[in-house]
């Protein structure tokens, strides 16, 4: 291989210095402001709930405040508790029927479920006939000065000059919904419905169409952290349950690589592997082909193993070695197959033999006075060994 140059070293230098430099810059860098939506009581960016969750002891004073981390019917197990707030804040919300099942019937006893949500979908929606519409927004600028103002439809909680957001983020509104059931709480100031009531047997289902008016961003912006107030003032003063299932962080609602993307340091991580192997690829594209074995196919060697002995053993002409080996194979067959011990008395020997293989006796006994006499022999003719291999494959032919 030809050695690099001096031009192409400090090229090859300054490159991996400046990668080093760029990762040293994206790990000490001051991590930008989260936008993103999280809608949990665990963050404290704008979009979370941190201080939403801690306002709660005061608008349920003296009332239990329990966060549920399952779904809502392995959270009830089918128990129905009785006046029991269930508040629900999600950017979508796509309830599993058995959830829709456990918190109707939790409603039907007395208890009040609120749900702020952009868009809900499936079982829970056609339940209620419920429909959202997005108003077109041309400029999606966060600091667009463009906004929508909210107002109660109950004289009592209404302000003056309703409470204002940016219309970018706010632009959610019932086009349908079934009016013989519902009552409107609050609409925007285009006369457009975002917040709703059901009543559910005792209780009552709440629908707001807005779920970032309920962030810690607007609990500390300008006083729609009076509206969350209001809002929420419709549930009764009793226990309350915080859902923390249906929120877009959690595994069940997005897959493992939005969660990755979503992670900061699990992003920068994914982001150099990612670099890593195209890299990879691109440099070793032109790669040298190496030639593949020729794999021969396996020989059966064992019919020129029995003919190199057979050779050896002819030119030797070692007849009685032959058939002391033939006999020694013989009684290693009577062990094995009949399970006789060869070591016992002869003639009880021929007769099991003689039973079990179904030889005759005779014929028995001849084989192991031939076989016996070979051990004090010092040599056969051929036609011994001849006689004597016609007799053991008579054997091996007839026994059963």
């Amino acid at each position: 291989m030809k050695p690099l140059s001096r031009k192409e070293k400090i090229l090859t230098q300054l490159v991996g210095a400046g990668f080093l430099l760029l990762i040293v810059a994206a790990v000490f860098a001051p991590a930008p402001l989260d936008w993103s939506y999280s809608f949990s009581r665990s963050d404290d960016i704008p979009f979370g709930d941190k201080l939403v969750f801690e306002s709660l002891p005061d608008l349920f004073p003296g009332e239990e405040i329990v966060t549920s981390w399952t779904a809502p019917h392995f959270f009830l197990d089918d128990k129905i508790p009785l006046n029991t707030n269930f508040i629900y804040l999600n950017g979508r919300i796509k309830m599993e029927l058995a959830d829709v099942e456990a918190l109707l019937k939790t409603a039907e006893a007395g208890s009040h479920v609120f749900i702020a949500s952009e868009r809900v979908y499936g079982v829970l929606a056609d339940t209620f006939k419920l429909s959202y519409k997005p108003e077109f927004v041309g400029d999606m600028d966060f600091f667009s000065k463009d906004s929508v103002g909210f107002f109660f439809a109950n004289n009592k909680l209404k302000s003056g000059f309703g409470y204002w957001y940016p219309k970018w983020m706010t632009r959610f509104y019932f086009n349908r919904y079934d009016t013989s059931r519902v009552t409107v709480l609050g609409h925007d100031d285009k006369g457009n419905v975002n917040f709703i009531k059901t009543k559910i047997g005792k209780g009552y289902f709440y629908f707001h169409c807005n779920p970032l008016a309920f962030t810690n961003y607007h609990l500390l912006s300008r006083n729609n952290g009076e509206y969350i107030c209001k809002a929420l003032s419709y549930l009764p003063v009793q226990s309350t349950v915080w859902d923390e299932y249906y929120k877009p962080g959690s595994m069940h609602s997005e897959g493992l690589f939005d969660y990755v993307l979503n992670n900061r340091s699990l992003r920068l991580a994914w982001y150099s592997i990612l670099f890593g192997v195209l890299s990879l690829f691109i440099f070793g594209s032109k790669r040298v082909q190496r030639p593949i074995p020729e794999i021969k196919k396996p020989k059966n060697s064992s019919l020129s193993f029995v003919d190199t002995i057979a050779k050896l053993y002819y030119r030797r002409q070692d007849h009685l070695d032959i058939a002391r080996k033939r006999f020694t194979y013989f009684l290693e067959f009577l062990r094995t197959k009949y399970f006789v011990n060869t070591s016992s008395d002869e003639s009880r020997i021929i007769a099991e033999v003689s039973l079990k293989s179904g030889i005759s006796e005779r014929s028995v006994a001849s084989l192991f006075q031939m076989g016996n006499r070979l051990g004090d022999l010092h040599q056969i003719s051929q036609e011994d060994l001849e006689h004597f291999n016609r007799q053991i494959d008579f054997f091996y032919n007839n026994c059963k």
